[in-house]
């Protein structure tokens, strides 16, 4: 049995439990408010974002800036526009990786550099086989792979580089999410798990350098990309962004991760609550099995002690109404506290969180089945196919 399924298996098993601790009687269910509560409020609770990064504008010749795309033509023009490429001293790649719509077109009307990879290999995913041929056709010192479905604010690269030049590194950010409609509140608790499983976020961080990191936007020196191997070393991987970031910390890199706010925004899955559903599908079960063992256990008892209370909080209204009101108020300010600096979430759509998470939880197994019974997710108009201890393939 592959690491992987240990790992899922364990949480797999955590949520589960839950059940047998309704059974044990009021006191056990106190007390998984009371973790439920810590966890909440350590898991994720110092997140540095760019809204108070000063810049100091120096040249900017050394850095690559790397976009994967395929069918992003709507995406890829509001991401050149807000790179104001008209006084840009940095390279701009853009890798079309076989898309079938304008792609190519609108990448070539704002002037930027167009790579064709040619017919995706055996063996390779699409997006690491785009990254893969784009860092090799840079010609800076300092690669940043960026996402399609980004927006750059009022000098974000700016003060991404500079922070880069403080920190040195990998730099991993987690573009701000810019919600719109209401079916994408949904994402809330996705990026909250996602945020306490990296382990960048809780007290503690300074300890120890987080391991894995977010993929929309990565930076790096070109010498480390390579060293590591690069997109080559992780081609067959599902979560490409944790695969690279593991290869990079365990040369020796100190990674540091950030929320985008301040500099970078997007919008994740807008075109209705199919795309949100398959999106994190994709990549959610599958990064389990890249989380280091102690945040996959907290991150377990955490969403095993928020069902508890869940289930426990009709009879905890009945017999101490001021506890339950003080406590769920309690869940939701620590809640969103720490999710106003990832995305555009409200107040009032967390109060609503035990849909979130039954949500989370019902895409979580599906996710589960995609990746580990049926072996097999679908994203960007291809069907990838994950074959028993981690050999995996793309179905064209």
């Amino acid at each position: 049995m592959t690491s992987r399924k240990i790992k899922i298996g364990l949480q797999l098993f955590i949520l589960s439990s839950s059940l047998i601790f309704i059974r044990e009687g009021k006191e056990k269910r106190m007390s998984f408010l009371l973790v439920a509560l810590v966890l909440t409020g350590t898991l994720v609770i110092t997140i540095p974002t760019f809204k108070r990064v000063k810049i100091v504008r120096n040249d900017m010749s050394c850095l690559s800036i790397i976009i994967p795309a395929r069918n992003e033509e709507r995406n890829l023009t509001f991401l050149l526009q807000s790179l104001q490429l008209r006084n840009a001293d940095f390279e701009v790649i853009v890798v079309d990786d076989n898309s079938t719509d304008n792609t190519e077109r609108v990448a070539k009307a704002f002037g930027v550099k167009v790579v064709q990879p040619g017919a995706l290999p055996a063996g390779w995913l699409g997006k690491s086989w785009a990254c893969w041929n784009g860092a090799r056709e840079a010609k800076g010192s300092v690669l940043l792979f960026l996402d399609a479905d980004i927006t750059v604010e009022n000098d974000g690269i700016e003060k991404v580089f500079f922070y880069y030049q403080q920190q040195g590194g990998v730099l991993s950010v987690h573009p701000y999410h810019l919600v719109k409609r209401p079916y994408e509140m949904f994402s809330a608790l996705f990026h909250y798990v996602t945020f306490a499983s990296i382990g960048a976020f809780h007290p503690f961080k300074n300890w120890k350098s987080p391991s894995v990191g977010f993929g929309q936007c990565l930076l790096c020196s070109a010498a480390s990309y390579f060293q590591s191997g690069g997109h080559e070393g992780i081609k067959k991987e599902v979560v490409e962004n944790m695969a690279l970031v593991e290869k990079m910390n365990k040369q020796g890199e100190f990674i540091t991760c950030m929320s985008g706010q301040g500099a970078l925004s997007m919008r994740m899955y807008p075109n209705g609550m199919k795309s949100l559903i398959r999106g994190w599908s994709k990549s959610f079960a599958s990064g389990a099995g890249k989380t280091e063992a102690i945040y996959l256990f907290l991150v377990s008892l955490w969403l095993t002690s928020m069902i508890n209370y869940i289930l426990f909080l009709p009879t905890l209204w009945n017999q101490h109404a001021g506890l339950a009101i003080s406590s769920y108020v309690c869940y939701v300010s620590l809640l969103f506290n720490s999710l106003r600096k990832i995305g555009s979430f409200t107040f009032f759509s967390l109060c609503l969180f035990p849909i979130h998470v039954l949500f989370f939880l019902g895409l979580f197994v599906w996710s589960f089945v995609q990746t580990a019974v049926r072996k097999q997710v679908k994203w960007k108009e291809r069907s990838i196919s994950i074959e028993e201890e981690k050999k995996k393939k793309v179905i064209k």
